[in-house]
């Protein structure tokens, strides 16, 4: 029998992603690239709400001051001019009519984890796998059971 897979939707490039039980650990994104991207992203997010705060501008902004007294240069370089006379050279944009474009075959394809390659059930699951809980033994004595009578 087929494992079961999950179906999730990449958060940050939306892509389409199954993924099989064995590998299945609360994923949200399709690869390392992706959640490394998203990772950097949220630093830099997390980055540019602490310096729009007032005070760390005001000692970012003296900080700079002092380094300008101190060096009496200006950190950046100023931007080139483009020049106007640029051109492509002729060959340099592929042409798509020179190419053959066969047609991909039309088979029945197999639903496969995203991440090991293993053949999934076609049928997926778009949410987690709830697991069944032992039930707290201190929670059962406080309630009692359902066929607890009272004298």
């Amino acid at each position: 029998m087929k494992a079961t897979g999950r179906l999730y939707l990449c958060q940050r490039c939306r892509n389409q992603v199954i993924i099989c039980r064995r590998c299945d650990r609360g994923q949200i994104y399709c690869s390392d690239n992706c959640s490394k991207a998203a990772r950097c992203e949220a630093l830099r997010a997390s980055g540019r709400r602490y310096q729009q705060s007032s005070k760390v501008r005001f000692k970012h902004a003296a900080r700079a001051r002092r380094y300008r007294q101190r060096r009496n240069k200006v950190t950046h370089q100023g931007s080139t001019t483009p020049a106007q006379d640029d051109l492509l050279a002729a060959n340099s944009v592929p042409d798509h009519d020179q190419q053959d474009s066969k047609p991909l075959p039309t088979r029945k394809s197999e639903v496969h984890c995203h991440f090991c390659g293993a053949i999934c059930s076609a049928f997926v699951r778009r949410n987690f796998l709830h697991r069944h809980r032992v039930p707290n033994i201190a929670q059962l004595d406080r309630r009692g059971t359902q066929h607890d009578h009272s004298p």
